[in-house]
């Protein structure tokens, strides 16, 4: 069997134009394999990434060069909050990191329906500063406030791994900085 190697990026002289687009079904295998690849996510199953591009792509975001995954976000609308965006995942291939990318990724989905959702949330670990620095990012661009508080202790996990703390940016409001 021949392993899709589609997720990887290859570098280039040329500039080419960065295509920010809503996830479809048949990108849940490229993002599951992208996890996997760079690492630093915790890796769920291959259905989980389907079902989330397929029933959850309106709430998430893929960023392609040339047709190359450079990254993404797993975004769900929260049933009990439905103007909350909680941001499952976010991943940015290695060779694309510190370009800003996954705050494009986020104000993308934003700006698709810019009244639908008043905060954004996340559970991010408290050593993952740039997570931290990204959902900091959020909240200066749209003048709002960030929160960060204990949510989920180590306990609740396998052993090794972090305790997360919820991040919440909100509330959004219309006018927002252009991206630094």
């Amino acid at each position: 069997m021949i392993e899709d190697k589609s997720y990887r990026t290859t570098p280039s002289r040329e500039t080419k134009e960065l295509c920010l687009r809503a996830p479809q079904p048949e990108d849940g295998r490229r993002v599951h394999e992208a996890v996997r690849a760079w690492g630093g996510l915790d890796l769920n199953s291959p259905y989980a990434y389907l079902l989330t591009c397929d029933r959850f792509g309106e709430q998430g975001c893929i960023a392609e060069r040339d047709g190359l995954l450079l990254g993404f976000v797993v975004g769900l609308a929260l049933p009990t909050a439905p103007t909350t965006l909680f941001v499952w995942q976010v991943g940015v291939a290695p060779e694309a990191r510190g370009q800003r990318l996954a705050g494009q990724l986020i104000d993308t989905i934003l700006e698709r329906e810019p009244t639908r959702f008043d905060f954004v949330e996340a559970h991010v670990g408290p050593r993952n500063q740039s997570s931290m620095r990204l959902f900091e990012g959020l909240a200066r661009r749209y003048h709002a406030d960030f929160e960060v508080r204990d949510a989920y202790p180590a306990s609740w996990f396998p052993p090794g791994h972090d305790a997360e703390q919820l991040v919440r940016v909100g509330p959004l409001h219309a006018v927002r900085k252009t991206l630094e």
